[in-house]
């Protein structure tokens, strides 16, 4: 079998062509996920009553599912949900007419928040305690002592994994082929369906993931750079 480098060029266009697809699908459960996600891992460390327990069950149960899984499972849930209301309350408004590139969003976001409140857990419980008990020693409150001075501490010790955490929503966004979204992956792979040249698209799509995960571990290293005037300096 010979392989077609023109043929890999003209998938890579089309890749190209959808990549701002596959972008949004990462970026935004990202930012929520950066959000929605340091809230239950705070809940979780500091153990709020019921919330706390609540989050901590459904972290768990949402961690074992795979993405693929929540993505077709919220697809369902969706339509079903949507068509019975459409059917109830007689509304021209039903599921054949939603964007499904929202429903993936969802999904990308539910699992973004729970994969990045575990980073963000793991990175608090890694500031030293003494750091906790000075900021209380002088007034400040648990809130207080989050905001000014544990967080601005953490988030240079999450950057590195977060950074990983971004690259695993990149490469998950190739899942939202399952309810017919064209991303990258899949826009490169409608150019072989007439030739049956998958290699060259799938090469195709490869590359540019590539790159994207280049450029994200690039940016990262710049960004853990920057916040580290914010982490303790040990004093040896």
């Amino acid at each position: 079998m010979k392989f077609d480098i023109a043929f890999m060029f003209i998938a890579l266009k089309a890749a190209l062509k959808y990549t701002p697809i596959t972008l949004i699908l990462a970026i935004i459960p990202l930012i929520i996920g950066i959000f929605m996600g340091t809230f239950v891992a705070v809940a979780r460390l500091f153990k709020i009553k019921i919330l706390g327990r609540v989050l901590q069950f459904l972290v768990v149960t949402i961690k074992g599912i795979p993405l693929v899984l929540q993505i077709i499972i919220i697809n369902f849930a969706v339509i079903g949900y949507i068509d019975f209301l459409s059917d109830k309350y007689k509304w021209t408004f039903a599921s054949k007419d939603i964007n499904r590139v929202y429903i993936v969003l969802i999904a990308m976001t539910i699992f973004s928040i729970v994969n990045i409140s575990e980073t963000i857990r793991g990175a608090l419980t890694a500031i030293d305690k003494g750091q906790y008990e000075a900021a209380y020693s002088i007034g400040l409150t648990r809130m207080q002592a989050l905001k000014r001075i544990i967080l601005p501490q953490a988030f240079p010790v999450a950057v590195p994994v977060l950074c990983n955490n971004f690259i695993g929503l990149i490469k998950g966004s190739s899942l939202a082929f399952v309810i017919s979204v064209t991303d990258l992956m899949n826009g490169a792979l409608i150019t072989a369906t007439s030739n049956y040249k998958y290699l060259e698209a799938y090469v195709a799509s490869a590359i540019v993931y590539w790159l994207i995960c280049v450029a994200i571990e690039k940016a990262s290293v710049i960004l853990e750079k920057h916040l580290n005037v914010y982490r303790k300096e040990e004093v040896i």
